[in-house]
């Protein structure tokens, strides 16, 4: 059986040109499928397959979809397989595991809040529950996590043994340690550039004991070069293609723009990576694009509207972010921003530094 025939899962094989227009009746009826049953397991592994390899399919529920299949086709091309190629899923014997929840796990649940009058009050914009915690931390959504832990009726706790997608686990606190990081190397930059600001001019050496030998320095390892990173932005298929050394090695759908806001078609670039970024919420600004001087100020957390990373670009109040709402990317619209899920743009934010080339076709 093709991939093709897979992602569908009809007796129809959906020809290449046509790779985004997988029908909805197979989602439809895999959706009244248990996440046990053959069809909707298999797809859970193709699903699991992609995310791995940072084709991302979106949420991971069993159901495909067109984000699933553009995945598939872009994985196939870049490996210089066919379209339509089944994949090699030997390595997924079983597409779920059990996983203990730690108290890291909760340590972005808090206090939530509506209107942003309210969230402005917050110190930070965390998750509501564990439930939408661990859902993000798995690439899946609310209703994936009950169908899979059908008799957990409440949300889950320190210890608490849950079934979960096998994928590499968004990691909240990895990124507040990162953040951290980031800041420690910025002083600790700062201190060097002041230092040798302040130290003797050239020519004028401290003495030094004729009694003392020279010291032999030890070789420095050979830095690895990252690769040259390119962006793609596609806004019909709405995907973000990563590039490497001028070669495909991913895809993440997104939200870019809207009809009254698109995003316009050149060549750009990443201006910065801010990771935890605050939000500042201008009811203007998102109707009309135009300051107001009304406007609140919002934490960071996973819930802020540009989720945990903000990617300027160099166009005004224009960026790639992540998102409160990861179900609804691709599907709905943005105030002119590119959108993704957190667990994707987490991908992009340990990889894409200042500089980086963004083409919007």
């Amino acid at each position: 059986m093709s991939l093709r025939l897979l992602l569908a899962l009809t007796a129809t094989l959906l020809s290449p040109a046509r790779a985004a227009d997988v029908p909805e009746a197979p989602a439809a009826r895999l959706a009244q499928q248990s996440p046990d049953d053959a069809e909707r397991k298999e797809m859970v592994k193709v699903q699991i397959f992609l995310d791995r390899a940072n084709f991302r399919p979106g949420k991971i529920d069993g159901l495909g979809g067109e984000f699933t299949q553009k995945a598939a086709d872009r994985y196939c091309t870049a490996h210089g397989l066919a379209p339509g190629t089944r994949l090699d899923l030997i390595g997924i014997a079983e597409p779920y595991r059990e996983y203990t929840v730690t108290p890291r796990d909760l340590a972005w649940i808090g206090t939530t809040a509506s209107k942003p009058q309210e969230q402005e009050r917050l110190k930070r914009l965390p998750y509501a529950d564990s439930w939408e915690a661990l859902g993000e931390k798995f690439h899946t959504d609310y209703d994936f996590m009950q169908e899979l832990n059908p008799t957990l009726k409440e949300a889950p706790v320190a210890g608490s043994v849950i079934r979960v997608p096998d994928v590499e686990p968004f990691d909240m606190q990895a990124v507040e340690d990162l953040e951290k990081q980031r800041l420690a190397e910025a002083r600790a930059k700062r201190a060097a550039e002041q230092s040798a600001a302040q130290a003797p001019a050239a020519g004028v050496l401290a003495s030094t004991p004729a009694s003392t030998p020279a010291s032999t320095p030890l070789p420095e390892p050979t830095p690895v070069p990252e690769p040259k990173r390119k962006l793609v932005l596609l806004r019909a298929p709405r995907l973000i293609e990563l590039y490497e050394d001028g070669k495909l090695a991913g895809c993440f759908p997104c939200t870019p723009g809207s009809q009254e806001f698109p995003v316009p078609a050149g060549n750009f670039r990443i201006l910065s990576n801010t990771l935890l970024p605050t939000f500042r919420w201008d009811k203007s600004v998102l109707e009309t694009g135009k300051r107001s001087d009304t406007s609140y100020e919002l934490p960071p957390g996973p819930n802020n509207p540009v989720g945990i990373v903000w990617l300027a670009l160099n166009i005004p109040s224009r960026g790639m972010h992540g998102t409160p709402s990861p179900d609804q990317i691709g599907r709905n619209a943005s105030h002119g921003c590119i959108r993704l899920a957190n667990w994707d743009a987490w991908v992009l934010a340990q990889r894409i530094k200042a500089g980086t080339p963004v083409e919007v076709q």
